[in-house]
């Protein structure tokens, strides 16, 4: 199947979520002339009138679940019927689909990231084969290609934000800008690690020289740690092994007088992080 696209502005990269494709066209040849009840003569004006619209947005045929299961000889044989370039399957780098669940505001997002050698075109299908994200490149970008990918969801709620992604494999398929074709996947989970205890907290007053961050993370792989202020520009993030339940600050990160925000990561095996979050204050000198 071909795809035809007409996007709004010049030389941009424009990301496209499912159900929501005011310029997104897909056209099936086949399918149009079988539903259409002609004569031979204006069936094969028809088909005269695709080929020659093919041939001027050209055919962009991504890998689907269906195709890929199949086997690269199913891609090679569609691409090879509309004149394309199959090239190799290749895997992303990296393809993750996640939740952030923040416990102290009670908010939760779908977080999406993607690593590979340089695409133009992807698309995310979740656990019920239904698209949820196209991104592609267009101009001098297309070209060149894109390496990374990562963006979060709205927060509207929780529930809501659970109900909209399944549990289950969600399928990531994208091209190079050689024509290669990129295939990965990830599971996403509705399970998440417990929310971590943390010391200091609660605006708890410190010592700059002997700042000690304690907590106990049941569950996690991985505990990452972040501290910041809003008077400064600065931020101390380090992600450490589950064994590691203590942190002590370097003083030279920190102020006298001063409030920081303390943050607590819990990553679960399942790639959802936990989020607790507190403060703390450093004495005066």
């Amino acid at each position: 199947m071909c795809v035809g696209y007409l996007l709004t502005g010049k030389n941009a990269t424009t990301i496209q979520v499912a159900d929501s494709r005011p310029w997104h066209r897909r056209v099936s040849v086949d399918e149009n002339v079988k539903e259409i009840n002609m004569d031979n003569i204006q069936l094969a004006f028809v088909a005269a009138f695709a080929v020659l619209l093919i041939a001027a947005i050209g055919c962009d045929e991504q890998p689907t679940a269906a195709n890929i299961q199949a086997g690269e000889t199913v891609s090679s044989a569609t691409l090879a019927k509309h004149g394309g370039n199959a090239g190799q399957l290749l895997d992303f780098a990296d393809a993750e689909a996640f939740f952030e669940f923040n416990t102290t505001d009670n908010d939760l997002g779908l977080q999406i990231f993607l690593d590979a050698v340089g695409w133009n075109g992807i698309r995310i299908e979740d656990a019920n084969n239904e698209q949820i994200v196209e991104v592609r490149a267009t101009g001098p970008l297309a070209d060149l290609g894109i390496t990374e990918l990562r963006f979060e969801s709205a927060e509207p709620s929780p529930e809501a934000v659970l109900a909209n992604f399944p549990p289950g494999e969600y399928l990531f398929t994208g091209r190079t800008p050689e024509g290669d074709r990129l295939v990965g996947d990830s599971e996403l989970s509705h399970n998440f690690a417990p929310p971590p205890t943390i010391t200091p907290s609660d605006g708890l007053e410190v010592d700059v020289e002997n700042t000690v961050v304690e907590w106990d993370a049941p569950g996690a792989e991985l505990v990452e740690i972040i501290i910041e202020s809003e008077d400064s520009d600065a931020v101390f993030d380090i992600i450490v092994e589950a064994e590691v339940t203590s942190l002590n600050v370097p003083p030279q990160f920190l102020e006298a007088g001063t409030e920081y925000k303390l943050e607590i990561l819990a990553y679960a095996e399942n790639g959802n992080r936990t989020i607790v979050e507190t403060s703390f204050v450093t004495a005066d000198e």
